[in-house]
């Protein structure tokens, strides 16, 4: 189908119901028991409510903040501008990949409130990570329109579109563009199992779909193998969101002991093998792969979801090839991490992979 203009594709496609999202549990290998968000914020100390107020009246057009902004080097996405650091979403969604902690998602429902994601969204914005990755059921467990609404927010939002359920791709799709998504891009828990289930013309299928709209369009997966299939087949995306981090981390399970789907399975309770615990099996092979592919890179899972600490995953994520990090964020870890990347960034400038964006 020829590309349609985006207003008039929504338009006609509006009036179709709409599926409720598809749940997470897919990439979670441990069901875990329901943590209820707050639901207002909670300041503790006065210079939390200081910087809660100052947040909320933050200005983006004062200069003071425009000079910040600019600080963060930035790339292209199809017709977007973003900052080479991305906010992602997992701790908005509470999948804290947390291994056999299971404390820290309750930890985390308790403070990030919806005002407190409020809060870490304008301070990204402060220090020029411009865009994020979201959900529609993000939208639902908070009412995060209330930040452009209400906030001056200008966040640009990527749409991850979870399910894998291909006849359900296009409904959910234009729930997350009806919802103000500037892009969107194939879910990696799709990309990865519609490969191990030789359904590869699945993912062919997504990306068509997306292509339909008038967004900058992406491919995301855990494995590399999607990744690879996508360049023998001469798709074009956009972007690729490949995971990328090293396995040089205490929590790291043998390589001996990795399967292809074990994110998707029951986790282990043996040490050896995983739980809950690594998200880039083959990172050699991706930065080797990655280095003649012609489409941006966004690294994501660049710390193994903590397990790495900042400074060391954002170097190695650019260093590697990658030209945007996805990295899920605290409102009290922003500032550090655009330091950080700024920083990881000026020392890559000799890099064997090109900045493609």
């Amino acid at each position: 189908m020829t590309s349609m203009n985006r207003r008039k594709m929504l338009t006609t496609l509006g009036s179709l119901p709409l599926l409720g999202t598809t749940s997470c549990t897919l990439s979670k290998a441990k069901p875990r028991e329901p943590v209820d968000a707050m639901t207002a914020p909670t300041p503790i100390i006065e210079a939390d409510r200081k910087e809660y107020a100052r947040l909320r009246n933050l200005d983006l057009d004062d200069p003071k903040v425009v000079d910040e902004q600019k600080k963060m080097p930035a790339g292209k996405i199809g017709n977007l501008t973003l900052g080479r650091l991305i906010s992602g979403s997992n701790l908005i969604s509470m999948n804290m990949h947390a291994r056999d902690l299971d404390y820290v998602t309750a930890l985390a429902a308790h403070y990030n409130t919806e005002e407190r994601i409020f809060m870490t969204l304008k301070k990204c914005e402060e220090y020029g990570a411009n865009s994020a990755v979201l959900k529609n059921h993000n939208f639902k467990r908070f009412n995060l329109s209330r930040y452009w609404d209400q906030w001056g927010g200008r966040m640009k939002w990527i749409a991850d579109v979870i399910t894998t359920d291909i006849n359900a791709y296009e409904r959910l799709l234009v729930e997350h563009l009806e919802l103000g998504a500037s892009a969107a891009y194939l879910w990696g828990g799709a990309s990865d199992t519609w490969y191990y289930q030789k359904k590869q013309a699945n993912i062919i299928r997504a990306f068509e779909i997306m292509k339909k709209y008038d967004i900058p369009v992406g491919i995301c997966a855990h494995r590399l193998e999607p990744i690879v299939f996508c360049e023998k087949e001469g798709l074009k995306p956009d972007f690729y969101m490949k995971t990328l981090h090293h396995d040089r981390y205490w929590s790291a399970h043998p390589k001996v002991n990795r399967r292809y789907m074990e994110m998707y399975e029951k986790e282990s309770d043996r040490h050896g093998e995983y739980h809950d615990n690594m998200f880039c099996h083959d990172h050699e092979q991706t930065v080797e792969f990655m280095q003649d592919v012609k489409v941006p890179w966004i690294a994501f899972k660049v710390l193994a979801a903590g397990a790495i600490p900042a400074k060391e995953g954002l170097t190695y994520a650019f260093e590697s090839g990658a030209d945007f990090v996805c990295l899920g964020m605290f409102d009290f870890q922003v500032e550090q991490d655009a330091k950080l990347t700024r920083k990881a960034i000026a020392e890559s400038q000799n890099r064997k992979r090109p900045w493609v964006a």
